[in-house]
């Protein structure tokens, strides 16, 4: 195992560094967690292309930069320690392009060429009102109708949804469990409609409601049919827990670095706040559970990368690092003391945000379920 980054990764981490901090951080800040509309959101994600964020994964015989996971997670933490509202329409521009790596020419051409260069946004409709983690029971239904299929329900919980110009809707065509489940790709211009979702934080891009009444494709737009729909989105999701894991570890990163600079700054009892031994433990328990979090994540991708199964190693990755962000930003808060709580401090949105990645790609009682499973050989669920 080596742990040192190549010449080219480095050079591309610092690169990097250094456009979100002239560029993203203060397009961010001008929002104050208020919703981007979507040509301003569009027109950071077109720069951020060129770092490989929102076309990274994808091959480059698909139009992609063809990133190894490990390369790609390196810069999504970056990106995610200046702007997790941003990383959250990267993360969902790939799984969208990965999910359309299996299409049909003609998809591509519509859907995939257009989404890696920015000019169009995607979404995937999984969680349902009453559907979450528990996918197997999802109830929108894809009813066939001569050579079309129209597609009835409703989806909660999607990330980009109300930016999107397509969705990947999971929907089932017959009442067979998983069997029955297939992924179908609609256009807006179909007929789908969108609402947006307040939430605790991360309000600056969208998380939407989506409604389907008996929406009208084609066959044509079976990506996958049922009986490989569930499988194929389970494999996605095995890719993605790390890089929700990454958006953890880079909010906790940033706490860490405030932390660290407010401790040296702030002075109590004649010295920085930083030279007394609690303040200094605190600080030291944070590092740790930075640097342990990050190193299970990218274990996890690199797994990814070399295409050993990781329903293990990810859920165990995104787990503790979603975890360990609600423990390492309440002790920034503390540090900061009642500056912490007051938003003219950023400790305060980010002890908003990490509530929400513990739910994101799977609460942490699933993640659980999957590494007990994994352990005992036997299903809980």
């Amino acid at each position: 195992m080596d742990f040192r980054l190549s010449d080219e990764q480095q050079m591309a981490v610092d690169s990097f560094r250094r456009f979100l901090e002239d560029v993203i951080r203060p397009a961010i800040a001008a929002h104050d967690d208020t919703f981007i509309p979507k040509d301003e959101m569009q027109g950071l994600l077109k720069q951020l292309l060129q770092f490989g964020m929102g076309n990274g994964l994808a091959s480059e015989a698909d139009g992609g930069m063809g990133l190894d996971p490990v390369t790609f997670g390196l810069l999504f933490e970056e990106l995610s320690r200046v702007s997790p509202d941003v990383a959250i329409v990267v993360l969902i521009q790939e799984e969208t392009g990965l999910l359309l790596s299996a299409a049909s020419d003609e998809l591509k051409a519509q859907y995939l060429g257009p989404l890696l260069e920015g000019d169009k946004f995607g979404s995937i409709g999984i969680s349902e009102p009453a559907v979450g983690s528990n996918i197997a029971d999802i109830k929108c239904r894809a009813k066939v109708d001569g050579d079309d299929l129209l597609i009835t329900g409703e989806k909660q919980w999607i990330s980009g949804g109300h930016y999107s110009d397509f969705n990947v809707t999971v929907a089932r065509e017959s009442d067979d469990g998983a069997a029955g489940i297939g992924l179908y790709l609609v256009d807006r211009a179909q007929g789908y409609e969108s609402q947006n979702i307040p939430k605790l934080a991360l309000n600056r891009q969208s998380t939407a409601q989506l409604f389907f009444d008996k929406v009208r494709i084609p066959k044509s737009q079976v990506l996958f049919p049922p009986g490989q729909g569930l499988k194929r989105l389970m494999t996605l999701l095995e890719g993605s827990r790390p890089l929700v894991g990454l958006m953890a570890v880079g909010i906790s990163q940033a706490a860490l670095d405030y932390s660290i600079a407010y401790a040296k700054e702030r002075k109590q009892h004649g010295k920085p706040i930083g030279a007394h031994q609690l303040i200094q433990a605190r600080i030291a328990e944070m590092a740790v559970k930075v640097e342990a979090s990050r190193l299970m994540l990218f274990k996890a991708l690199d797994q990814v990368g070399r295409g050993i199964r990781s329903d293990f190693q990810s859920g165990m990755a995104k787990y503790f690092a979603a975890e360990a962000a609600i423990e390492i930003i309440r002790h920034a808060m503390a540090i900061h003391g009642g500056n912490g709580v007051t938003r003219e401090f950023p400790i305060e949105e980010l002890y908003r945000i990490a509530p929400i990645l513990t739910v994101t790609e799977g609460t942490p009682e699933m993640q659980k379920l999957i590494i007990g499973r994994s352990l005992l050989g036997m299903p809980a669920f």
